[in-house]
């Protein structure tokens, strides 16, 4: 199975969701963990260089928000209105960095404050930053 098919990080997000096993959402956190790259949405800025992937903030806590692929990050980007994603030719910034270095600037984020982060908004899942290096040993030592 190609864990970087978008479909395939569906069905075992589905399957995670709908079972509460265990076991379905480890197969989850492998799947994404394995991917090449994730990708972050960043606002338009006129410096190129002050841009930064977006933090936003929910019931009152700081999220990193990290997609599985480009496409996700794109059509979340466009839902949110006046967020400043979009620029005036309709494109979206998606910044677009190595599995092994996005988790590194996630644990990061955690070490300044950052709550949690939250993969494909609007068909996604979430966890505390704090939860990550247990993710990250549990799904490498399986």
């Amino acid at each position: 199975m190609d864990s970087s098919a978008p479909n395939d990080i569906d069905l075992l997000l589905q399957k995670a969701k709908s079972s509460g096993n265990t076991e379905d959402l480890s197969a989850l956190w492998k799947a994404v963990l394995s991917l090449p790259q994730w990708h972050f949405i960043t606002r338009q800025t006129a410096n190129i260089e002050d841009r930064k992937p977006f933090v936003g903030v929910l019931d009152g806590k700081p999220w990193a928000f990290v997609f599985t692929d480009r496409q996700r990050a794109q059509e979340y980007a466009r839902t949110i209105p006046g967020g400043e994603f979009v620029d005036a030719s309709g494109n979206v910034l998606v910044i677009s960095t190595e599995t092994p270095r996005a988790v590194d600037y996630l644990l990061a984020l955690a070490a300044q404050g950052v709550h949690g982060v939250r993969f494909n908004e609007l068909n996604g899942w979430f966890s505390p930053l704090a939860n990550l290096p247990a993710i990250i040993r549990h799904v490498h030592k399986g």
